[in-house]
């Protein structure tokens, strides 16, 4: 059981009390540069901290409370501060169609069933990715039959292309499972995992961010012939069902003597969930795809959350229609747009579907949903198209009645279709779901309101159609996995960075960064570094400044104006800065450190819940809010330790920067060693022989951590090292401070 935290002002000001009377008495006559704020700035920041981590575990216990998946309860909230804390203007409402179907583009795969596993969010992120791949490659048929401002342009729902096909199984899986030595390093370890009850349990449910991390290190992105959506046979091969010979599918599901799933397989029994499901670690390196960047769009249902006596309550404020045009031109730009929501069961065989009528919020009659109520959400899908004039009168029948206005998206879901169990033999296998064709013949698509309360984390994916480049570094695994948030820290120059070690001659082209709120610029400094280099900016600044603005959240690929040439063996950094601005409004910028929740913490809250852990190792990362002292993940995670009253409740990894090199076809010449000079007496000696171009050559050492200060060998730089610490404690506290509302 974790410690009993000290709570309230008191607390903290004896903390920081203490860390500033450590510093001074060590070093008299040193004062540090916010000592005349301690009383003001830097107490308030820590407080603000310490209540932060204590609303998001708010939410989190909430959410198990009542019966809510708690990492989409978190994917909520994230989605609120987001939006909140957005720089500039709103989003202007682009000129977009009346009505627009992907699906008559060609630019939708076939309708898919994720049964007998809760993976649907794996579904809805394969299904976006799918369709932007096809986007950007190409395929399209003409916009004027397929997409209209005005006449009774219908959807395509059936005969759907499967040209490209990538495997649901593998990102479910893998994004469960931690990282190997084999594929990661010295990361190995890091990711998360689920407590596992059966042998299947790594196949549950999980939240779009978890996608994005996958996606974006390079990972799970296999064919689905790699890695089907089936377990394994006694051989260690894909179990592949021939229904002619009366063998069970792949998505066999033992019910209860009542009829109704359970949520763990019957022991003995011929459900599938027994069998084995895994999949081989050297499988997560496979991708059939480079993704260049993520959307995490803004949601159309604005929210409040407030936090009291360590319950969470979320409100709903509104539609937001800036919000829906802002999916759209993602639907028409990129490709589909995977969101979640409360769906009347979280997958087919879960609760009651009634064929014809209404459930509680879905009305069979028209294969629609309007759900005015729940703010929480179930359920994974796919938006691929929409109509601005689907009647509200269709939602009919439901708790919710009619929403406030016209207009629905057409929504791909992973329930199956009619097409999908004929192909495989097992029609009396069908559920009958979704939107019907000329034929009478159930799609697996449906219709739901631009105005549904419970429509949150829309995600789309941009890939290059021409593959990616051919070096990528990274330390950061876990990215957003552990939580989708990340906050401003007070600082007037708050920068973090990466330091990597060239495989070989090769040009770095190009850097990732991530954004967490919309609008903002990310600036970035490359630098080649001394041998001795003592922070990641004591070498030579190999690109200078360069910045990029971003509409939208996400992971992004910045291409550097002029390529950075590394030699083998050569360490250099990548240094960023996002500016923010803090909850009271003063300067400020994003850390944007990989953490994750204490296990323990986790544990306590859902045992069904993912537990993550941050690896980040000596001399990898360093971040800084002033510019100039710089200190390391594991120092910060003390530092706001300290201010939890010596209780963990987050753990800090590496700085979320990746690099991209491709081979140098032209790498400067290496020194030639001298000829030696001939000792032998009597003659002329001999003359060194000439030397290539000299390049100057700052690695070819192992890496190793670099201090805080640059000249730790001085005593005065000893002391403002360890003063810098006492300093930080109130600095890096300050960066979790999450911008949150707090009644009272």
């Amino acid at each position: 059981m974790a410690a009993t935290k000290p709570k309230g002002p008191a607390f903290l000001r004896v903390a920081l009390s203490l860390l500033l009377a450590w510093s001074l008495a060590s070093f008299p006559g040193v004062t540090p540069a916010w000592a005349d704020e301690r009383e003001g700035a830097g107490l308030a920041a820590a407080q603000t901290a310490a209540a932060a981590n204590e609303d998001a575990v708010a939410v989190l216990r909430t959410a198990a409370a009542a019966g809510e998946d708690p990492n989409l309860a978190l994917a909520r909230y994230a989605q609120q501060l987001s939006d909140d804390n957005a720089v500039g203007a709103p989003l202007a409402n682009a000129m977009t169609p009346t009505r627009y179907y992907l699906t008559n583009l060609g630019q939708v795969t076939s309708v898919k069933f994720q049964n007998p596993w809760g993976s649907c969010w794996a579904f809805a992120a394969i299904a976006a990715l799918e369709s932007s791949v096809l986007k950007a490659q190409g395929v399209s048929a003409d916009d004027g039959v397929f997409w209209s401002d005005s006449g009774s342009v219908e959807p395509q729902i059936t005969g759907l292309t499967n040209a490209v096909d990538y495997s649901e199984h593998a990102l479910a899986w893998f994004a469960h499972e931690r990282q190997t030595e084999a594929l990661a390093g010295a990361q190995a370890g890091e990711g998360m995992i689920r407590q596992k009850t059966t042998l299947g349990t790594q196949m549950a449910g999980a939240a779009p961010w978890n996608a994005e991390t996958e996606f974006t290190s390079g990972l799970s992105m296999a064919a689905e012939g790699d890695v089907p959506y089936t377990y394994l046979t006694a051989s260690g091969e894909p179990y592949v069902p021939d229904a002619q010979k009366g063998d069970l599918p792949w998505w066999n599901m033992v019910p209860n003597p009542d009829g109704s799933t359970p949520e763990e397989p019957i022991a003995g029994s011929a459900d599938a969930r027994l069998q084995d499901w895994s999949v081989d670690a050297s499988l997560r390196a496979l991708a059939e795809v480079e993704v260049t960047g993520s959307m995490a769009l803004p949601s159309p249902v604005k929210t409040s959350t407030t936090v009291e006596g360590g319950v969470s309550k979320t409100e709903y404020l509104g539609y937001d229609e800036a919000a829906t045009e802002a999916i759209k031109q993602a639907l028409m730009d990129v490709g589909g747009v995977s969101i979640t929501f409360m769906a009347d069961q979280s997958k087919p065989g879960s609760g009651s579907i009634v064929q014809g009528g209404s459930g509680e919020h879905f009305s069979y009659d028209n294969w629609c949903q309007y759900n005015g109520v729940d703010l929480g959400s179930d359920h994974g899908v796919t938006i691929v198209g929409w109509d601005d004039d689907y009647p509200a009168a269709n939602f009919t029948g439901t708790a919710s009645g009619q929403p406030e206005g016209d207009g629905a998206w057409l929504v791909k879901n992973s329930w199956g279709s009619d097409a999908f169990f004929d192909a495989l033999g097992y029609p009396d296998d069908k559920k009958n779901w979704g939107l019907e064709d000329a034929d009478g013949n159930h799609s697996g698509f449906f219709w739901l309101s631009y105005y549904d309360h419970s429509i949150s984390s829309p995600y789309a994916y941009e890939v290059s159609p021409n593959g990616g480049y051919q070096h990528r570094y990274q330390h950061d695994y876990l990215g957003i996995a552990g939580s989708p948030m990340q906050t401003v820290a007070p600082g007037d120059d708050v920068r973090f960075a990466n330091v990597f070690t060239a495989q070989g001659d090769e040009l770095l082209r190009a850097v990732s960064a991530r954004t967490f709120s919309p609008g903002e610029t990310a600036e970035v400094w490359v630098y080649v570094l001394n041998a001795d280099a003592q922070h990641p900016t004591d070498g030579t600044l190999a690109a200078p400044a360069q910045s990029a603005a971003f509409e939208h959240v996400g992971y992004h690929e910045i291409v550097l104006d002029r390529p950075v040439q590394l030699a083998a063996g050569q360490r250099f950094a990548v240094v960023e800065r996002v500016r923010g601005v803090t909850a009271d409004g003063s300067p400020g910028g994003y850390l944007n450190l990989e953490y994750c929740f204490d296990a323990s913490l986790v544990t306590q809250i859902s045992s069904a819940a993912m537990i993550g852990q941050a690896v980040a190792n000596d001399g990898e990362t360093f971040a800084t809010t002033d510019g100039k002292e710089w200190f390391t993940p594991a120092e910060y995670e003390d530092a706001v330790t300290e201010a939890q009253g010596g209780t963990a409740l987050m753990h800090y990894g590496n700085a979320m920067i990746k690099a991209f090199a491709d081979d140098d076809p032209n790498p400067a010449p290496k020194p030639v060693d001298p000829v030696p000079v001939d000792p032998s007496p009597g003659g002329d000696p001999q003359q060194p022989g000439a030397l290539e171009p000299e390049r100057v050559d700052f690695g070819h050492a192992e890496a190793k951590p670099l201090s805080k200060t640059g000249d730790a060998a001085t005593p005065a730089a000893n002391a403002a090292a360890a003063l810098a610490l006492g300093a930080l404690a109130s600095a890096a506290i300050a960066t979790f401070a999450l911008r949150r509302r707090r009644k009272g």
